[in-house]
């Protein structure tokens, strides 16, 4: 993504024992960052300081417990700061968040590596990986996964898999009323009565996980990957060694994204991981768009968010021009309180919006949008059908959204493509 003129310099300033779930703040803040495809963030680890309640913290030897601080300074565009601005702060648990207009007079990104043929799974993979034992409660794998970028926890037993938890597993079977990636769209009260029902229930991992999880070896080549993801509708895969204990895990994001910046020099070689990069997006995307006018109200809005797997809607003009997109994430944080109830149940359950209950129809009057306009995101990606899949890739990435909208020569809607289809695009030449 080009960068230059104004930015915007974000610095968060944490201590090094302040926790995000396992992981530390600094670390905690760094990975929600790059799987929002941020600009780019470091890490500095301070000598010493004290803040507000005047305790000195150091990293130098002496009679001091206080872990010393650290400081991450994120630079990128004002549009993504301010849209990202708001979840940092809710991940951070306590510290000094400072923002400061900024010029960027050069950004050059290192050249990324070329991508070997030879490419595997253990190249890729996230090796930091959060796992837990059958025993676990749900609460506790739900906890965990709180605040993370992806939905899914391996389950092991002496570090060999023996099972994996996704979303579906803890709506299914855990008793989860709400996907993981729309429980930060709750209020505190309603999270911790969801956290409080799950502890009631006394479920554990053993008992919801999905057994036998299709796992594949650290030496798996990356295209081998993306069918058995494409195949089999997956996100993750656990990688495991030659004695079949955990290594780590490869997930359609880390593979994704190898793809795009394997393939981003001067002379893209789009065969270089055995994907097909350059077949056209026109032959995977889906034509079964769910749109709305900008005048749609919100409960219009619902209905078509609702109806389809994508939990998105496009916003479209009345010559199908694409002015915008409408997420489920998006919609329950811009309804009102008294409003939640309904559209969560509808949305979890995939079923029209369920008639008002008394007084919710006065309510909606003074929601905080009232149309698709007022609850729409500006500037989706868009590409034509013949854009290959590799240059599709690249956009979404750099991008928010998880989907790209398909538009003819006269920039109207004609299908789009998301995450999956990319991937189903990619490995298609080798399932054949």
């Amino acid at each position: 993504m080009a960068l230059e003129g104004r930015a915007k310099r974000v610095r968060i300033y944490v201590n090094e024992g302040d926790r995000v779930g396992d992981q530390s703040a600094g670390t905690a803040v760094l990975s929600f960052l790059r799987g929002e495809s941020a600009t780019g963030a470091t890490v500095f680890r301070a000598v010493e300081g004290f803040g507000g309640h005047g305790e000195f913290h150091t990293a130098r030897p002496a009679d001091t417990v206080q872990a010393p601080p650290m400081v991450v300074e994120w630079i990128d565009s004002e549009e993504r700061v301010d849209r990202l601005l708001p979840r940092v702060k809710d991940l951070v648990p306590r510290g000094l968040i400072t923002v400061d207009p900024t010029e960027v007079v050069l950004y050059e990104p290192s050249p990324v590596r070329r991508v070997s043929s030879q490419l595997t799974a253990a190249d890729v993979m996230s090796h930091d990986v959060v796992s837990v034992g059958p025993n676990a409660s749900v609460r506790q794998v739900v906890e965990l996964l709180l605040g993370r970028v992806y939905r899914a926890l391996p389950v092991v037993d002496e570090r060999i898999p023996v099972g994996i938890i996704t979303n579906s597993d803890l709506v299914t079977r855990g008793g989860l009323t709400v996907r993981m990636e729309l429980l930060p769209s709750l209020e505190g009260p309603e999270l911790r009565d969801v956290l409080e029902r799950l502890t009631r229930q006394q479920k554990t991992a053993g008992e919801i996980m999905t057994v036998r999880p299709v796992t594949v070896l650290g030496k798996t080549p990356l295209a081998e990957v993306a069918q058995i993801m494409a195949r089999r509708h997956l996100k993750r895969l656990p990688v495991v060694g030659p004695g079949g204990g955990l290594v780590g895990v490869v997930s359609r994001i880390d593979l994704l994204r190898t793809v795009a910046e394997g393939v981003s020099g001067s002379q893209p070689e789009p065969q270089q991981v055995g994907l097909n990069g350059e077949a056209p997006i026109g032959q995977v995307m889906r034509r079964d768009v769910p749109t709305v006018l900008p005048e749609a109200s919100v409960a219009e809005v619902m209905q078509a968010v609702f109806s389809t797997p994508l939990n998105r809607a496009l916003v479209v003009d009345g010559e199908r021009h694409v002015l915008g997109l409408v997420t489920d994430a998006e919609l329950l944080e811009r309804v009102t309180p008294s409003l939640k109830p309904s559209a969560l149940q509808s949305l979890m359950q995939r079923l029209p919006l369920l008639p008002r209950r008394q007084g919710e129809h006065e309510t909606e009057q003074h929601a905080f949008a009232h149309s698709a306009r007022e609850l729409m995101i500006g500037q989706v990606p868009s590409a034509n059908e013949s854009t290959p899949l590799r240059q599709a890739l690249r956009s979404m990435l750099e991008g928010k959204e998880k989907l790209i909208a398909v538009v003819d020569g006269h920039r109207k809607l004609v299908g789009v493509v998301d995450r999956e289809d990319i991937l189903r695009g990619l490995a298609g030449p080798r399932e054949r």
